[in-house]
């Protein structure tokens, strides 16, 4: 189950894989974060009256150097809570150092531990011939090295949120579809994020939160019957937070809600008093 829940975290990041120099989304023509922004979210599995958190996923983003330039460096780490540890010891590690003016992914480092499971990526984005130059091991296969052809909208899973929360949301319309790519491994994967307009969702210990609300559609297989999207809720404020996620399962569902948010770029005032 903690490993479910982890992938469903991940899914809620891959599923704004945009890069966000050109026209791949409309821009606000704001940057609304900061070095030092750190986002705590708990991840959850619903089933029935069954409502547990499973797991706690952290992002922060600090100011560093790459070949002598100044840029950000984005950190998300997720692991088991303490309790479900004893049953599955889950941990996980995301870098993504990205431009500051286009919010454009440079270098990308993954290092997860799930049970058994374990997966390594370093990657070196090389945009003037557009490849991803990779170092990866994961699942067993062994250490790979390979260029992976990419296109301008392609970016990883740390740099994700930071990308979307770059969207024009007042220049997307209801309903409107939005193809997005995001690289893990060996693969880049390309899926559809659908705009729903904007709702106002409960979320526990911090009330009512104004949002906007988007779909994301699953690949129907072991865990997911691919009749229902995955739906995903971004603050409705100037510094447009990762909200909350909850997506189907064949029995229950998985969700992550806000939990806390630190040294923002803008008051958080998409809380309803």
């Amino acid at each position: 189950m903690n490993r479910l829940l982890l992938t469903l975290f991940l899914m809620l990041t891959a599923a704004f894989g945009l890069e966000a120099q050109n026209s791949c989304f409309p821009l606000s023509g704001d940057i609304p974060f900061k070095a030092g922004e750190k986002i705590k979210m708990g991840m959850y599995y619903k089933w029935g009256a069954v409502n547990t958190e499973v797991a706690t996923g952290e992002l922060s983003l600090s100011e560093s150097a790459l070949n002598g330039k100044s840029v950000f460096k984005t950190t998300l780490t997720a692991e088991t809570a303490p309790f479900f540890s004893v049953f599955y010891d889950m941990h996980e590690h995301f870098d993504t150092w990205f431009q500051k003016d286009a919010v454009k992914p440079l270098k990308y480092y993954r290092n997860t531990k799930q049970g058994d499971y374990r997966a390594f990526n370093n990657y070196i984005y090389d945009w003037s011939r557009r490849v991803i130059h990779a170092d990866i091991n994961y699942g067993g296969r062994g250490q790979q090295v390979l260029d992976i052809p990419i296109h301008d909208c392609v970016c990883d899973i740390t740099s994700i949120l930071y990308l979307i929360r770059t969207m024009d949301f007042e220049a997307v319309k209801e309903g409107q579809k939005i193809p997005i790519s995001f690289a893990i491994d060996d693969t880049v994967f390309d899926i559809l994020l659908t705009y729903r307009g904007r709702e106002t969702v409960k979320v526990k210990r911090m009330g009512k939160v104004r949002c906007q609300k988007f779909a994301c559609s699953v690949v129907s297989g072991a865990l997911f019957d691919g009749k229902t999207d995955m739906l995903i809720w971004f603050s409705d404020d100037k510094n447009h937070l990762p909200v909350g996620f909850m997506a189907p399962l064949k029995i229950g569902s998985a969700q992550g809600w806000l939990k806390q948010a630190q040294d923002l770029k803008y008051p958080f005032d998409a809380r309803e008093k």
